[in-house]
């Protein structure tokens, strides 16, 4: 017989207080941000973003969005490229947008759906931008951390309406705005390939 190995309890916590320590002392490594908005510097997208998380290694891109008629909500999570642009109305003024946040079938034959909307104000910059960054860090999150497909366009929306004028957003926020959804998981290949 082999003899057991001493388990040290003590040992275990010393070790495990050393890694907090040391991720506590380690640089931390804020968004990784570009704007091509004139006017808009890096320093005036990070304090608008301040507050919310991080996607990881991904660069966030602030692009202007020319219109013809009327302002609208507009941003893209580039997988491939490994980046989140965000389009912000130009010029800018204040506006309101029909945003859907959930869905109830409606009884009978057929896919018919009920949909629930809020008519949101975006007043400034900084709310378009937060509200955009939160529904495209969703998407990042269900692709990049949980693996899932990303197309769940009405919890994306749910969870930015929830939290886009709090101060503060965790990812806790997020796993709460995803329950109730059916989402699929992403294919192994289809993981590699990105």
């Amino acid at each position: 017989m082999a003899e057991e190995l001493h388990f040290d309890a003590r040992a275990i916590g010393r070790a495990v207080a050393a890694f907090e320590l040391a991720a506590r002392k380690a640089p931390r490594r804020g968004m990784s941000i570009r704007s091509d908005l004139a006017g808009f510097r890096v320093a005036d997208a990070r304090r608008a973003l301040a507050g919310l998380p991080s996607p990881g290694d991904y660069r966030v891109v602030i692009k202007p969005l020319h219109y013809r008629t009327r302002p609208s909500l507009s941003g893209l999570c580039e997988f491939d490229l490994g980046r989140i642009i965000l389009r912000v109305p130009e010029p800018f003024r204040p506006f309101e947008e029909l945003v859907y946040f959930n869905a109830r079938r409606k009884p009978g034959a057929g896919m018919r759906f009920a949909w629930v909307a809020e008519k949101v104000r975006f007043r400034t910059r900084r709310d378009v931008l937060r509200f955009v960054y939160c529904h495209e860090w969703l998407h990042w999150y269900l692709r990049e951390v949980q693996g899932r497909r990303s197309g769940a366009e009405t919890a994306c929306d749910r969870f930015a309406l929830r939290n886009f004028r709090r101060r503060q957003v965790a990812v806790a926020d997020a796993i709460e705005a995803l329950q109730g959804t059916r989402m699929q998981w992403l294919p192994d290949w289809y993981r590699l390939a990105a």
